[in-house]
This record gives structure tokens, C-alpha cells and sequence, in this order.
């Protein structure tokens, strides 16, 4: 039994140094082609909706579920073809609800700071400047979605490439510890 565990300890660094450099190859993807590859991974989320769709209708058929379990994997197929079809849209549409949610968290963000008057000055003043700092990010992403969409993609681009290399961090360091 002993033996089993060993074997699998010598071969636990695989896994995450497979990931690792998939994600540091995304992460750059994304750096590199910003829009290009908000596009790609739209269309991709679309095909992959499209196949869990498809897998959950054929679970309902074959299993004998009710009917009204297509519902679901139908609305799924639709968004899965818009996705597709129409990439750049989405895109947007994906621009203006972070935009709206930037906004909405900044007025929050002030208003709870006002009503938080026993929290001290400087946490006052900081979530004051924060919310207004996040509504006027969601006001320049509302007037300059291609622009914002290049920042998004380059901002998860390097966290991407940063989880990437404390994956292959971590892949490095248990290759040592059993190697």
C-alpha cells in the first residue's frame, strides 16, 4: 500500500506542471491577442454549452425524465449559438455589465462609507475614493468598450500567467521533494 502512495507522489507534479504551462500559454494568448481572444473564449464557452446541452438532453431522453428538463439545456444551446454567431456583441454586452456593476459597487461603495461614520477618517476617505474610483472605471467602460475589453484581457492575461507560474512552482517543488 505504502509502495502505491509512493508511486503516486513521484508522478504528483505532473498534473500541475500540465496546467501550469497551459495557463502561462493562455495567459500570454490573452496578453497578447486582448480582444482577439475575449472573442476565441466566447466561442469556445459556446461550444462547450452547446455539448453539456447536448449531454443533458440526452440524459433527459434516455433516462425518462420529464420533458420540462429540456428547458434548461435548451436556453443553453441558444446562448452557445449566440456566443458563437456573434462573438464581438457578446463582448460588449459582457463590457456594459461590468461597466453597470462598476458603477452600481462605486455609489455603494461611497453611500456605506458615509453611513459608516465611526470607522475612522482614512477608511472613510479610502472608501470614498474607491467608489468613486470604480463608478468612473464603469463610466469610461460604458463610453470605450473595445479599449476596456484590451485592458480586461490583459489584466486576467497576467493573472492568468501568474497562477500559471505558481502552479509550475509548485510542480517544480514536489518533482524535487520526490526526485
Amino acid at each position: 500500500m505504502a509502495e502505491i502512495n509512493i508511486t503516486n507522489a513521484k508522478t504528483a507534479w505532473v498534473n500541475p506542471m500540465i496546467y501550469g504551462i497551459l495557463l502561462v500559454i493562455v495567459g500570454v494568448c490573452m496578453v497578447w491577442f486582448k480582444k482577439d481572444a475575449l472573442k476565441w473564449i466566447l466561442i469556445v464557452t459556446g461550444v462547450m454549452l452547446i455539448i453539456g446541452a447536448i449531454i443533458d438532453i440526452l440524459v433527459v431522453v434516455t433516462t425518462k425524465l420529464p420533458i420540462v428538463g429540456i428547458v434548461f439545456p435548451a436556453v443553453m444551446i441558444v446562448i452557445g449559438v449566440v456566443l458563437i454567431v456573434l462573438p464581438s456583441l457578446m463582448a460588449d454586452v459582457f463590457m456594459v455589465l461590468l461597466a453597470v456593476v462598476l458603477i452600481i459597487y462605486g455609489v455603494l461603495n461611497v453611500i456605506a462609507s458615509f453611513l459608516h461614520k465611526d470607522d475612522g477618517i482614512i477608511a472613510i476617505a479610502f472608501g470614498i475614493a474607491v467608489g468613486i474610483l470604480a463608478a468612473a472605471a464603469g463610466i469610461y467602460t460604458l463610453f470605450n468598450l473595445d479599449s476596456t475589453q484590451d485592458i480586461v484581457m490583459i489584466v486576467i492575461g497576467v493573472l492568468t500567467i501568474v497562477i500559471g507560474a505558481v502552479q509550475l512552482i509548485g510542480a517544480a517543488g514536489l518533482y524535487r521533494k520526490y526526485h
